[in-house]
């Protein structure tokens, strides 16, 4: 069994991988002040719900973008569960060439994305995370990654103009009837989330002009199956998208290692 770990700056995914199938899975939020002592009162409990012992976990790998979260996480895994991780970053062998000026500020979650959606769907893939911020990447037709594209998160837009609009208040993140709202509620949700709908679409097309127009298109993060509800261009859907590209990356150094 292979522990995965998907540190996020608003969530932590964790899921324990039997080969390629997920047996169990825990999503919690990332709090930066954990001690490796409490991180690992959340797994020792996820185990223990799922009754799987310590001794069953084979390797541990961590994909994380919150630096101060990441060595709490190494020390329990050090510490707790007797395996030093791996820890992905652009600088890591992957097994996918990465055109990046500087791949160690490649973001990890996207990184493991990259390789989950190539490996799932093959290339030309364009990958979209919707999390704090909506990542767009392409991978080619033979599994390189070529670069990206960094926007505002669906929910980190919202937040941010909620905050600075005193008069509008927060509302519910859901589609309304008609993109003409006729109150104020539906005129913030119809121009946050259509918004957000084109927004992702347009640009899907504009990547395309580069890697093509087949490319295949699969969305991962929180908002994904609400915006690919009316997408035309989102093909698939896959929220554990981050943690299989990281179980992957976890097996690719083991080879190497062999």
């Amino acid at each position: 069994m292979i522990l995965a770990i998907d540190i996020g700056n608003t969530n932590t995914h964790t899921a324990i991988f039997q080969k390629n199938k997920i047996l169990a899975e825990l999503r919690f939020a990332s709090q930066r002040e954990r001690t490796p002592d409490e991180v690992w009162l959340y797994l020792k409990s996820f185990f223990d719900g799922k009754t799987i012992s310590v001794k069953q976990i084979e390797g541990i790998v961590i994909s994380s973008v919150v630096p101060a979260i990441t060595e709490a996480y190494s020390q329990t895994s050090k510490l707790h569960l007797h395996h030093t991780p791996v820890v992905v970053s652009g600088t890591l062998d992957i097994g996918m060439a990465i055109q990046y000026d500087d791949p160690s500020t490649l973001g990890a979650d996207r990184i493991c994305a990259a390789v989950g959606a190539f490996q799932r769907y093959g290339g030309p893939s364009i990958i979209i995370d919707f999390g704090t911020a909506t990542t767009f990447d392409a991978v080619s037709k033979k599994g390189e990654f070529l670069g990206g594209v960094i926007a505002p998160g669906i929910q980190t837009a919202a937040t941010e103009l909620f905050r600075k609009t005193s008069q509008l208040a927060t509302v519910p993140l859901q589609f309304p009837p008609n993109v003409l709202g006729n109150n104020t509620v539906a005129c913030m949700q119809s121009g946050i989330l259509f918004g957000a709908v084109e927004a992702t679409d347009g640009m899907i097309r504009r990547i395309k002009r580069v890697v093509g127009k087949h490319a295949i298109v699969v969305a991962t993060g929180g908002f994904a199956s609400l915006i690919s509800e009316l997408s035309h261009e989102i093909k698939y859907v896959q929220p554990t998208l981050v943690l299989e590209g990281a179980r992957l990356i976890f097996e690719h150094s083991r080879r190497k290692k062999k």
